[in-house]
């Protein structure tokens, strides 16, 4: 059995504790605690839509990143090792409803719009005009 980490799992963990050295020391967290929200907005933020760290255990197919429970493991350690005062952990990052014929519908329902990363529209295209002639 390998224990060893792959290298995406490798590149979670250095990313986040890049991010993290840069955005979390003792000044950044006493402050982000005395606001009325009790955490960084901004680092929340680079958390949740730039690395999609709510919803890195979902499937994609519901608007997840599509790892394992492994790498949202490893998001949560890095993210407690540097104190990071952001919501990841009290929010729900894995929904599961039971299996059944019907699952598809209940994971749907049961994954938060707050956990998926923000919705943006496909580009627009302008329709050619019609040809008078046709």
């Amino acid at each position: 059995m390998d224990a060893s980490f792959t290298p995406e799992q490798d590149e979670i963990r250095r990313t986040l504790r890049d991010l993290l050295r840069h955005t979390c020391g003792p000044e950044q967290l006493r402050a982000a605690l005395d606001t009325p929200a009790g955490h960084d907005p901004r680092l929340w933020t680079d958390l949740a839509a730039r690395l999609g760290l709510p919803g890195l255990a979902l499937p994609e197919t519901y608007g997840g990143v599509g790892c394992s429970a492994t790498e949202l493991a490893l998001a949560a350690e890095e993210t407690g090792r540097a104190l990071a005062p952001s919501p990841l952990l009290a929010r729900p990052s894995s929904p599961s409803p039971p299996p059944g014929p019907r699952a598809d519908g209940q994971r749907a329902a049961c994954c938060p719009a707050s956990l998926r990363p923000p919705h943006r529209h496909p580009r627009r295209t302008r329709r050619a005009p019609r040809h008078p002639l046709r």
